[in-house]
């Protein structure tokens, strides 16, 4: 099963596409901050990672370059 990260600190919107990933048949899991985001990236080993630019605690394109 594709593993897909989402990286986003609005919770209903991490939530809404959690849920319509999830029915398409993919593993997700969520952080909401991008240093949450960059631990995840590295125990969860996604395919892909939706992330949000503007973050609390590391700015997407923070995340970006550690990842």
């Amino acid at each position: 099963m594709p593993k897909i990260l989402i990286v986003e600190d609005d919770p209903e919107i991490a939530m809404l596409e959690r849920d319509y990933l999830e029915i398409e048949g993919f593993e997700t899991q969520v952080a909401g901050d991008g240093g949450k985001g960059v631990e995840l990236f590295r125990s969860f080993h996604p395919e892909l990672v939706l992330l949000d630019i503007m973050l609390p605690v590391m700015d997407g394109w923070s995340v970006l370059k550690k990842i």
